[in-house]
């Protein structure tokens, strides 16, 4: 066998010429692939030994082996593994107990990626031995505790004897049966006790190394792949891992952080010890950290910071307040003496969820105020501070105005706080490390303040004190700490920005401008936290219109410099110089890191100084920045444009734009997005500012409470700014997260020209859209068209119509596919009225629509002109949008449609799906309940569409079918089905002008399988209805000429056969979308109807040629409109019968039942109401014209379902009573010579005022009535056919019986026959309604009123009572006698009480077959001597 150099010097160069072969020289690899297989099992028997008297030559040997096999494992896993896991975990229980060598420790990193490249080979190739792998080390943990227990109890540190530990028993007993080359282990690593690893853990420098590199491997096994291990981590393990901290070193102890920290993360914090490991990183936390500078460096406490980060936000309440304690008793020395930012932002967490949870007891006040004023706060304090002020409330924080300073300061100086700049005396030993108290309340109530207010008033007036203290005239020693320590009251107080205590922090930040403005001056470097205090100012300056009482920052007038006409405030003036200075690039003040950070928070507050800010002299700081800063200052000052106008006023728009249109000249190709965004703020502005109404239509600009400092001017306008035109869709205004800072309603406009200036916008726009500038910069450009178009003016419209429309076109064909795509989302803008009635039209708005087609054309010329399928993709898209936000009713939506139809048998399958896609997209958007929906509910949109398709039947028949089944879902003969009564008519009437539509009709036949004339006779009553209607019936005698043609038959002929069904669609006619057109169709129902009489009779006397027709178009109606779901279509239901009821005349009183059971079901909704009510007054004036006896038949009936809503009306007048009184007086005033004696029946109405004439009729009629009277009519009223009358009558009975109680007792009990006998009646009409069955609210309704009525009369004495017996009828009886019994006593009153038609015509239709089978017919000469007797 060669030697171990000469494989090694052989392995070398085949890797090295691998790694440099190309990508298909594969038979390199394959070689060094074989070679490897061939010489690596025997390389690792001889030198990869664990031996603790291993010579240097030898671990040098062990670690290029180690190397090689960690690079086979990454590269080459064949090499072990090929199909079984035995060599794989042969080669990790050799390599293994080298983690456990001391002289190996250098190269742990080494063997542990080795044996991690080894794992992952299981964990791709045998799930089964990986899990068993992680469970193998997770024992292992187990047994490690235990090693490290006896090592600390043995009195030196290491027990006696060796400490041999077996390893991975599991995964080498699952491979005894599979010997392989790699499997022998060396002797040193066999336990003599079944399978496994051996491994030598004596002493502190075997178990600790050993132990760290196991709990990392777990460690990534959890992070890596934790759904390979999942369900296999018990408690037992954790615990030990966990527990395994109190006995290691640094290394061991970052493991055992990483290892809680993944387990909280990825798992579930509740299976670990989460207060143990609490206490003890506070427990560690509290040591001095000099003591622990062996093991405390940043990454130790990195580790721990994320483990306490992670364990404190996951952990239950009670834990918090468990500990809390601890943590905030070492919080201090903590956050003060670590270097990592990972721990100190942990702590600070921490301590914010302390005081969400616990008492001010255990969170310490006086700890808070001292971690403010430490010499480096952290930012994350901030949070902490703003959980103080909102658990306390606002209110416990406002300024004392009295003046008691004096008092406060002596008051805190007694308290034990440090003063800002001087030294901070840590806690000693005994007060870091105090007993924890015990917890008694989990927290506190809002207004109790801590335990007391009086208590913790030392807070409150410690903090003004601090406070006050923060001024450039009273800081001590460090201006540099007093000028951190205020930035983050600053930063932390502004979302109570409407408080006097942000007031007075603002300006104390403001005060400090003077000082640092000098320090800039002497070109002195920033000594302190330069970033933190220009966002503090910023924040002061974008939050002022929000300080309490309009507080003005610059206007303090005993502070003014300069004359009586120019003066500024000093603080102003030291704030533009400063900002000047600072964007010299000569003039460095700061590390490069940051000056670009300084720079633009200064531009940002320069812009929002207000109206003090001078357009001339202060805005050159901007031309500045903006030639000489870099990209991100460059576009911080063109986006600080509308800022400015915000801030100073619509003063200031004009000089903005001249602004944007003098950096535009400098062809700065990295601000492009800038430019476009600036323009589109600016023309909001501009449009909006130039409004009368103050309300609602104003620009405002919002604040994200939650959102990180610092916000670029950019995010601040894109996430808050907020237009009433543009906005107004995709965002909601206000809510808890946001703060209004700015309303440009408040602000003074005078003298601004805001044509001129949007004119200027629209001059810029073009001249930056049409640049050749990048294709992300054309994009923003297109985003904000929107925004420019909206406020533009019809005169700047019309003046700019002609590059607007090119732009249009330009736009949709432009070549770049993003500038496309970002044009189909904002295409739709140019659908709003004002821009299409200047951009689409004559200029005048004066078209009648045409625009809407000229609109459409470009879109149409587009899709003609491209010529690649991706520039047809995008234009598929911007219909589409255009489709969704288009009126369904209208030219633009139905010509989108149909462009997106047009295009489903592309020969490019992408289109085709694209076009189909979006027709699904679009309907789903645009139509509730589908498209068949939209069709059947429109019939206007489904003629025209279908009209559509038909067109394209003969030359685009897949287009058809595509349609059918892949848009409607259904087969191509349903939808011609479908299609062709809506098409067939319109294509006969056009044939005489139309060559195509005998060709179209033909096709249709030839879909359906039928012959042409077979298809125009079965829908003859639908083309001459059409026909009929259609140009006044001017097209009519060419319709009758094509069927004579076709049929053979003459006109009459055709009308006779038509008749029936033609009649039900002249009169059932669905009803068009434009309800003029509807009504004037309706008019023209009897002229029609006159006409075909006189084609057929040759009489044009409607009455007596519909005589035989009423019946069944009165169910036609009722069937297929007044129960329909369509209000609509129920309304126009209601004119139909009323244009029955007009042309019935003297066969009205024949009809009578059937339409009152329709009228009465129509008062009864509530959406029909008052259209029923007014075809009610109409027919009952038409029926007492032509036959007044049958008055007398409706006026129970409209009197008993009236009474409702007139009992109602008491409560809550009604619209509808005037209309009610109408009808009332009509039956019974104007009736009341005629109809007396049955007047005389009706109950009075309520007490109403416009029912007084009528129930003085009813009271004349009824005149002086006994309580037998009374009870008379009661019994005949309660025998009624009508359910509803019979409901009236008893209800009038219970008021009766409650009236006149002492009189219906005396009559019970006297002796008058007479009286008697009534009392029997009213018993047994009682008992009869006590037994209606209660089909309807009425009849349930009317039994319980029934039952109070018996109730009312008491115990009766049955000897008193005359029973009717029941009259049986007779088994042998005759055929007359049967038919007689059951016409009289059941069918004529279901006839006459039937509540809806299809009782009443079953009634009707047993009455006519009982009379047939008597023997009665109508004859000719019958039906003319009733026509005479009428």
């Amino acid at each position: 066998m060669a030697s171990h150099f000469t494989y090694i010097h052989e392995l070398r160069e085949l890797i090295a010429s691998s790694s440099t072969a190309s990508a298909g020289a594969a038979p390199g690899s394959a070689h060094l692939e074989v070679k490897l297989r061939e010489v690596l099992p025997n390389l690792l028997r001889d030198y990869v030994i664990p031996s603790p008297k291993a010579s240097e030559r030898e671990r040098r040997e062990v670690i290029a082996l180690l190397k090689l096999v960690a690079y086979a494992a990454l590269k080459f896993p064949g090499v072990f593994y090929n199909g079984r896991s035995a060599d794989v975990v042969s080669v990790i229980g050799r390599i293994l107990p080298f983690l456990a060598e001391p002289d190996f420790r250098s190269s742990h990193e080494l063997i542990f990626n080795a044996v991690w490249n080894l794992l992952s080979i299981l964990r791709t190739g045998d799930r089964e031995a990986y899990r068993q792998f992680f469970l193998d080390a997770m024992v292992a943990v187990e047994d490690l505790l235990y090693v490290a227990s006896m090592h600390d109890e043995s009195p030196s540190g290491v027990p006696p004897g060796r400490c041999l530990v077996k390893c991975l028993c599991g995964s080498f007993s699952n491979i005894l049966d599979s010997p392989g080359p790699y499997s022998e282990l060396p002797s040193s690593c066999q336990p003599k006790n079944g399978p496994g690893v051996q491994v030598d853990l004596t002493g502190d420098a075997r178990w600790r190394p050993f132990a760290t590199s196991l709990i990392k491997l777990v460690n990534k096994c959890l992070a890596d792949g934790t759904l390979y291990v999942d369900g296999l981590v018990n408690m037992p393990f954790v615990s030990a891992a966990c527990s395994i901290l109190c006995y290691g070193d640094g290394s061991l102890h970052k493991v055992c952080f990483d290892f809680a920290r993944i387990v909280a993360t990825v798992m579930t914090a509740e299976i670990l010890p989460l207060e143990n490991i609490i206490r003890s990183i506070a427990c560690i936390l509290g040591q001095d950290a000099a003591e622990l500078s062996d093991i405390r460096d940043a990454d130790y406490d990195f580790s721990m910071g994320a483990c306490l980060h992670a364990l404190h936000s996951s952990c239950p309440g009670y834990i918090v307040e468990s500990t809390a304690a601890d943590i905030v008793n070492v919080l201090q020395r903590a956050v003060k003496a670590s270097k990592s930012a990972e721990l100190q932002v942990a702590m600070y967490t921490a301590y914010k969820r302390i005081i969400e949870l616990c008492s001010a007891e255990v969170w310490k006040p006086e700890i808070f105020l001292k971690l403010l004023c430490l010499p480096k706060p952290c930012s994350k304090l901030i949070e902490c501070i703003r959980v103080v002020i909102s658990k306390f409330g606002q209110d416990f924080f406002t300024l004392d105005d009295g003046n008691n300073q004096s008092s406060l300061q002596a008051r805190s100086e007694n308290s034990d706080l440090p003063k800002v700049g001087q030294k901070r005396i840590s806690q000693n030993e005994e007060s870091s490390f105090s007993k924890r108290q015990k917890m008694t309340e989990s927290g506190f109530s809002a207004g109790v303040g801590f335990k007391l207010k009086e208590d913790y008033g030392t807070l409150r007036q410690s903090l003004f004190t601090l406070i006050k203290s923060l001024s450039p005239d009273n800081y001590e020693t460090s201006p540099e700490t007093a000028i951190e320590v205020i930035s983050l009251l600053c930063l932390s107080l502004c979302v109570y920005s409407k408080t006097s205590l942000f007031t007075r922090v603002s300006k104390q930040v403001l005060s400090w401008i003077s000082w640092i403005h000098k320090q800039i001056t002497q070109r002195n470097m920033f000594s302190f936290d330069a970033p933190l205090y220009f966002e503090a100012l910023h924040t002061v300056m974008l939050l002022q219109f929000n300080l309490p009482g309009h507080a003005k920052l610059f206007e303090d007038e005993s502070h003014f410099i300069g004359d009586v006409t120019h003066f500024v405030h000093p603080i102003y003036a030291d704030l533009i110089n400063m900002l000047k200075l600072m964007l010299d690039d000569g003039h460095v003040v700061t590390q490069t890191s940051s000056d670009y950070k300084i720079k633009c928070l200064l531009i940002q507050t320069i812009a929002k100084v207000g109206n003090k800010l001078n357009a001339g002299c202060d805005l050159e700081v901007l031309d500045l920045a903006i030639r000489n800063g870099t990209a991100e200052i460059q576009n911080e000052s063109i986006m600080s444009l509308p800022i400015i106008v915000l801030y100073s006023g619509p003063n200031m728009l004009g000089a903005m734009f001249r602004k944007l249109e003098s950096v535009g000249a400098l062809g700065l190709e990295t601000v492009g997005k800038s430019m476009a965004f600036s323009l589109g703020f600016l023309s909001c502005l501009n449009g909006t500012t130039d409004c009368t109404d103050n309300v609602g239509n104003h620009c405002n600009l919002f604040l994200d409470k939650h959102s990180e400092q610092p916000v670029s001017t950019l995010d601040l306008l894109s996430r808050g700014f907020w237009c009433p035109q543009c906005d107004i869709r995709n965002r909601i205004v206000q809510n808890e997260d946001k703060i209004s800072i700015m309303d440009t309603a408040l602000v003074h406009v005078e003298n601004v020209d805001f044509n001129i200036n949007i004119s200027k916008a629209h001059t810029l726009f073009f001249k930056f859209l049409y640049a050749e500038t990048s294709e992300e910069s054309i994009v923003y450009w297109v985003e904000v068209l929107p925004r420019l178009l909206r406020h533009s003016s019809r005169h700047v419209l019309l003046e700019m119509r002609t590059q607007w429309v090119q732009c249009f076109e330009f736009l949709l064909l432009h070549q770049m596919k993003a500038v496309r795509e970002a044009f189909s989302g904002v295409v739709c803008c140019f659908l709003e009225k004002n821009v299409m009635d200047v951009l689409f039209s004559d200029g005048l708005g004066k078209d009648g629509g045409t625009k809407e087609l000229q609109f459409m054309d470009k879109i149409k010329c587009a899709f003609t002109e491209a010529e690649y399928s991706h520039i047809l993709l995008t234009l598929l898209e911007s219909t589409g949008t255009i489709m969704k936000v288009s009126d369904i009713h209208g030219e633009v939506f139905f010509c989108s449609f149909v462009l997106l139809i047009d295009l489903l048998d592309n020969h490019n399958s992408i289109i085709r799906m694209t076009a189909l896609r979006l027709i699904h997209r679009c309907c789903n958007y645009c139509f509730k309940g589908g498209l068949d929906h939209f069709l059947s509910k429109y019939s206007n949109a489904r003629d025209n569409l279908y009209n559509y398709l038909s067109s394209r039947l003969v030359t685009h028949p897949i287009m058809i079918k595509e349609f059918a089944e892949d848009v409607v879902g259904i087969k191509t003969k349903e939808l011609i089905e479908r299609m062709v009564p809506s098409v067939i008519p319109k294509l006969i009437v056009s044939l005489p002008n139309n060559n195509h539509a005998i060709i179209t009709l033909r096709e249709l036949a030839s879909h359906l399988n039928t012959e042409l004339v077979q298809l125009i006779i079965n829908w003859l009553p639908t083309v001459l209805c059409f026909a009929l209607f259609y140009d006044d019936g001017q097209h009519l005698a060419s319709v009758l000429q094509f069927y004579k043609n076709e049929t053979e038959t003459d006109t009459k002929e055709l009308f006779a056969a038509a008749l029936p069904t033609l009649l039900d669609e002249i009169v059932c006619f669905p009803g068009e979308s434009d309800q003029i057109e509807t009504d004037i169709r309706t008019a023209k129902i009897s002229p029609t109807i006159q006409n075909i009489a006189r084609i057929l009779t040759g009489n044009e006397t409607l009455p007596q040629f519909l005589r035989n027709d009423f019946v069944r178009l009165l169910n036609s109606i009722d069937k297929k409109m007044l129960h329909s779901d369509d209000m609509k279509l129920q309304k126009q239901a209601l004119q139909r019968i009323r244009k029955l009821v007009e042309m019935m005349g003297r066969y009205l009183s024949t009809h009578t039942p059937k339409i009152m059971v329709l009228l009465i079901f129509a008062i009864d909704k509530e959406g029909l109401q008052m259209d029923g009510l007014d075809v009610l007054h109409f027919f009952i004036k038409q029926l007492a014209e032509v036959s007044p006896n049958s008055i007398k038949y409706v006026m129970s009936q409209v009197v008993a379902a009236f009474i409702p809503s007139l009992e109602k009306c008491k409560v809550c007048p009604s619209a509808h009573l005037s209309k009610i009184v109408e009808i009332l007086e009509e039956l019974v005033v104007k009736n009341n010579s005629l109809l007396e004696q049955h007047i005389r029946e009706l109950p009075l109405l309520p007490s109403l005022q416009p029912l007084s004439e009528v129930n003085k009729v009813i009271q004349e009629a009824r005149g002086l009535m006994t309580l037998q009277d009374h009870l008379k009519d009661a019994v005949n009223g309660l025998n009624h056919e009508s359910l509803n009358v019979r409901y009236m009558v008893a209800c009038e009975l219970s008021k009766l019986f409650n009236a006149r109680r002492e009189d219906l007792t005396a009559l019970i009990i006297g002796e008058d026959i007479a009286h008697l006998d009534v009392i029997s009646s009213l018993i047994m009409a009682l008992l009869k309604g006590c037994a209606e069955q209660s089909r309807t609210n009425v009849g349930q309704r009317l039994k319980i009123v029934c039952a109070d009525c018996l109730g009312a009369l008491g115990a009766v004495d049955p000897a008193k009572v005359k029973v009717i017996s029941c009259e049986r009828f007779k088994i042998k009886c005759s055929d007359d006698d049967l038919i007689f019994e059951l016409i009289h006593k059941h069918l004529a009153r279901a006839f006459r009480a039937a509540a809806d038609t299809t009782v009443h015509d079953s009634a009707a239709l047993a009455i006519q077959e009982l009379l047939k089978l008597a023997g009665c017919q109508s004859s000719p000469s019958d039906d003319n001597l009733r026509i005479k007797l009428l």
